[in-house]
């Protein structure tokens, strides 16, 4: 065996590696989380730079890779075959985001890639796809583009001197900063793994067994070309395990015709079948940043019905990201469809008719989708013994109880590391996550084995002690958190209740606030009682002859 040589040390700035990931030459080995940071973590990545803080090193493992499209982020590289690539073998969180954040663009739809430096603020943030940023957020992806920043900076000849020199701070922090990089080759495993294990000390833990099973399988950084593929890159948008029959819905929705149609014979050869799974891919990450933003749905467990995913999915590829009246209108689609069964005449014969509903014209099509539901909902009320997320009730139940922004009622330690302080929100995407991608309730009984449904139980990670106490004020040295408790729709009375052990008039009393919650959630994201068509103004956007030639006499 040849060994592994002794690392070469070297340096790289952010352009550099953005560089390479456009050459084909950084290769990024398939995780079943491919992705785990947050925005937040992010814009601190960024602020790092800026200041000229240490942010970690890179170690890479040089190794023959074929060619292949390969994906970074959200860009897409035509990469050619290359005897010695770089395959990231620690450090591909902080690679993941320069490549992805410095080759971004407007379009860029994941958040986690769309980094800006308030001008104004003077911090890095991040913007949903959904939010037009502010003209004095300087995009990190212009920073790193000289010409790009000169157009920028013209285009806004208000700015000030110190913004002029915070413009050129940002910029020559991420085009100098130097990035610790060992490089290593050969094949001694042994070495090389517990090189990666001195070197992967901080940040959030990745499981070795992760990296070299991933080294030594058939790439996944390519573009998908089959449902397995497609459903392990849906899985980096930390939205859920997407099944093989909803991705294949998905794939048919965007090619058009009947979404239920054989799936075998459907691709004339390999291209047009990675075409169409690159699309699919395309536009699932656009619909599940809609789900997040607009429709108020977190997670894939929580979505009341699956058949969403594939007409939404198809919408997008015709028409791209829904916005203003589309975007309204499919909301409201979603939730009425939601109470009232948005597939009342069977799954199949559902997802078929609405999926046809879609073609032509945005707005209209989001009409006809409304169109095809059945008539109801206006007086709808929640069933509270509904908590379970194998029913669309269920699942809106919690959607009611996040919609209150509960938080942790005591500090949180999970396995992989992470620590999550008392008063972080339970929808914090990575705990969410956690909640949710197994098979359990995201609840937890407030006092075991009392019953009565949703009143006895509120939206939290499991923990050691009890919830009734730890809405008490177990464990804090300050007592009871009462904005801790109110977020779960516990009010001071129903505390007090709950102190005295009073358990029948506290469960009364949270059914009544649970009752207005999600009641006041669901017609706040349905709109029952409004217009659905075209907005008003629509009216005016016509061509001059819509009413009639009246010049013609």
């Amino acid at each position: 065996m040849a060994g592994v040589t002794q690392p070469k040390v070297s340096r790289v700035a952010p352009p550099q590696l953005v560089d390479w990931a456009r050459d084909g030459r950084i290769r990024i080995p398939p995780f079943q989380r491919p992705y785990r940071w947050d925005a937040s973590d992010a814009e601190r990545l960024f602020d790092s730079i800026l200041r000229g803080y240490p942010i970690g090193n890179l170690l890479m493992w040089r190794k023959p890779a074929p060619a292949a499209e390969v994906s970074i982020g959200e860009t897409t590289f035509d990469a050619p075959e290359q005897p010695a690539a770089l395959w990231v073998v620690d450090g591909q969180q902080r690679l993941t985001t320069l490549v992805g954040a410095l080759t971004g663009s407007e379009e860029t739809v994941d958040r986690r890639f769309r980094i800006f430096y308030d001008l104004r603020e003077e911090k890095f943030l991040s913007s949903p796809h959904s939010h037009r940023p502010r003209e004095h957020w300087l995009p990190v992806w212009v920073a790193a583009d000289n010409r790009r920043l000169l157009a920028w900076q013209r285009a806004r000849p208000w700015l000030s001197d110190h913004e002029f020199e915070l413009c050129d701070a940002v910029t020559t922090a991420i085009r100098t900063y130097e990035i610790p990089m060992y490089e290593i080759e050969g094949d001694d495993e042994k070495a090389l793994r517990e090189i990666f294990d001195r070197m992967n000390t901080f940040g959030k833990a990745l499981k070795r067994a992760e990296i070299f099973q991933a080294l030594h399988s058939a790439p996944l950084d390519v573009q998908p070309s089959d449902l397995d593929t497609l459903r392990v890159r849906a899985a980096g948008f930390r939205f859920g395990d997407f099944s093989q029959q909803v991705l294949m819905q998905s794939v048919m929705a965007v090619r058009g015709g009947k979404v239920d149609r054989d799936f075998r014979q459907e691709f004339r050869d390999d291209a047009d079948r990675q075409d169409a799974f690159a699309r699919t891919e395309k536009a699932l990450r656009v619909v599940v940043d809609f789900l997040r933003t607009e429709a108020g749905i977190p997670h894939l467990r929580l979505l009341p019905y699956a058949l969403f995913t594939p007409v939404l999915t198809r919408f997008v590829a015709l028409f791209g990201r829904p916005d203003e009246r589309s975007a309204e209108l499919l909301r409201r689609w979603i939730w009425r469809g939601a109470v009232v069964g948005a597939a009342p005449q069977g799954n199949t014969v559902a997802l078929r008719r609405n999926a046809t509903a879609v073609a032509d014209d945005p707005v209209a099509s989001a009409g006809r989708l409304l169109a095809l539901l059945p008539p109801g909902g206006e007086n709808w009320r929640p069933d509270l013994t509904q908590a379970a997320l194998n029913r669309a009730q269920g699942r809106i139940n919690v959607l009611g109880l996040l919609s209150a922004r509960p938080v942790l009622l005591t500090d949180l330690d999970q396995a992989d590391g992470d620590h999550y302080p008392r008063g972080t929100r339970v929808d914090q995407p990575e705990l969410l996550q956690t909640m949710l991608d197994g098979h359990e309730r995201p609840l937890r009984e407030i006092m075991p084995g009392g019953g009565r449904g949703l009143a006895n139980r509120i939206a939290h990670p499991v923990v050691a002690e009890s919830i009734g106490s730890l809405l008490l004020g177990g464990g804090n040295e300050s007592g009871a958190d009462e904005s801790g408790a109110a977020s779960h729709c516990v009010d001071d009375t129903a505390l007090s209740l709950l102190a005295r052990g009073d358990h029948e008039r506290f469960l009364k009393r949270r059914e009544i606030a649970l009752t207005q919650l999600i009641s006041g959630h669901v017609q706040r994201m349905a709109l029952w009682g409004f217009a659905d068509g075209p907005e008003i103004e629509a009216w005016f956007d016509q061509p001059d002859d819509i009413w009639g030639d009246h010049d013609a006499a």
